[in-house]
């Protein structure tokens, strides 16, 4: 079985959204942008050819990152002007009703009219269909728990192959357990950090990967900007258009392979410790403290200085600047300042940034990305007022001192250097 991965993230990240492509001819979850997807996967199929060729589509539920683009998939199978094609589709229950619609509302009249539904497209109900037979495939479906919404993960056992499991979105159930230990590939939704009762999540997942090595090989899809940074040096998360050959005994590897690579300097890296051994500003004074190499836990070299009292040396605070290399994208801060409470002042914070920029820009930095809480409304004036512009916020995870899990959200902020 070969398997493409159309989609990796979920809605709300830069990665498609999470779908797949068995062999040529069955898609699994169709959602927003998948048809763009299926037009650059690695098949030597025309553009038309890859969608004709399409004859069963799997649907686990009705949110539009998951189904949407089904109406485009009609727009070629179900139409008159195509009498070769044709599709089974498998869906929650109200399915036809709802496809229908779907294409209704975003098409033409004129195109909507064309489509012959009865004669080109046939609906399975997920909930009563049984053990579906499709060419080599068994199929079954397994009712899953995404809150209120009714949800289908779909087995697939290939006559004398391996069977592959696809959760759709859910959070942890018997029936996703079931679906994972009667697999040799398991698909399984892990969509963020914090414990949802609508999504498994990374933190778990990976724990679960690595317990299940040798016996399943677990894939996280559906991952959110959260779930990617807490891979960042734990594992490798698959890629959109991956291509997962199941005959192989692991075709999704998820350990690291380059991590010592990964966490080196950019070549010909150089500190510059002379130059920078203190920069002098009108209000504060930025005193080199010390350097660090990268490192995993580190990742990039970084200059850490102290913030003094410009004219006596008083030390109010500290800021830290990671050098991250122009070919990396995805990280969210490379600028970190920590001040006393007195000095945790707008006018200290500026200057701060416009000194650390002078760094930055030695090391050809463009672009420098910094923090603030969304309460923070005195950090966010400061940023406004350098010219930067808010990119996300995001939640991330963390454990207390009672080893509680918890979230906070945090400000993303983009500041593009004048060149």
């Amino acid at each position: 079985m070969k398997i493409t991965i159309l989609g990796t993230g979920c809605i709300w990240t830069k990665r498609a959204c999470a779908s797949y492509l068995i062999n040529d001819d069955v898609i699994v979850d169709p959602g927003s942008g998948t048809l763009k997807q299926l037009l650059k996967s690695s098949n030597k199929l025309l553009h038309h050819e890859k969608i004709e060729k399409i004859k069963l589509i799997l649907i686990s539920h009705y949110h539009l990152d998951h189904y949407f683009d089904v109406a485009h998939l009609m727009w070629k199978i179900a139409s008159e002007k195509n009498p070769n094609s044709s599709a089974t589709i498998i869906c929650p229950p109200g399915g036809e009703e709802r496809i229908k619609l779907l294409c209704q509302l975003g098409m033409s009249t004129d195109t909507y009219n064309k489509l012959n539904f009865e004669k080109y497209i046939k609906f399975v109900d997920a909930s009563t269909m049984g053990k579906f037979k499709y060419n080599n495939f068994e199929i079954t479906s397994y009712k899953m728990d995404h809150g209120s919404t009714e949800c289908y993960g779909y087995l697939i056992k290939e006559k004398d192959g391996k069977t592959v499991a696809f959760t759709g979105d859910t959070n942890y159930c018997e029936n996703m357990q079931k679906m994972i230990d009667k697999s040799d590939v398991a698909f399984v939704d892990m969509a963020g950090t914090d414990i949802s009762n609508k999504h498994f999540n990374i933190i778990d997942g990976i724990k679960m990967m690595r317990s299940y090595k040798g016996k399943c090989n677990i894939v996280p899809c559906h991952l959110t900007s959260q779930a990617l940074d807490y891979c960042v040096g734990r594992i490798t998360p698959p890629k959109d258009l991956m291509v997962l050959d199941t005959s192989l005994d692991v075709p999704y590897d998820f350990e690291l392979k380059k991590e010592k690579e990964e966490f080196e300097e950019p070549k010909n890296f150089k500190f510059a410790t002379d130059k920078f051994d203190r920069i002098e500003g009108d209000i504060i004074d930025l005193k080199l403290s010390q350097t660090t190499k990268a490192s995993a836990s580190h990742r990039f070299p970084s200059y850490i200085f102290d913030v003094c009292l410009h004219g006596n040396g008083t030390v109010v605070g500290t800021i830290n600047f990671s050098v991250v290399p122009k070919n990396i994208d995805g990280h969210n801060d490379n600028v970190l300042f920590s001040l006393q409470e007195d000095y945790d002042l707008k006018s200290v914070k500026y200057e701060c940034c416009q000194l650390v920029k002078q760094v930055a820009k030695h090391h050809g930095s463009n672009v420098l990305y910094l923090t603030s809480s969304p309460k923070d409304l005195k950090t966010r004036r400061v940023f406004e007022s350098l010219g930067a512009y808010l990119k996300e916020i995001k939640t991330y995870t963390y454990y207390d001192e009672s080893k509680k899990r918890k979230t906070r959200e945090v400000c993303i902020w983009v500041w593009e250097l004048e060149k």
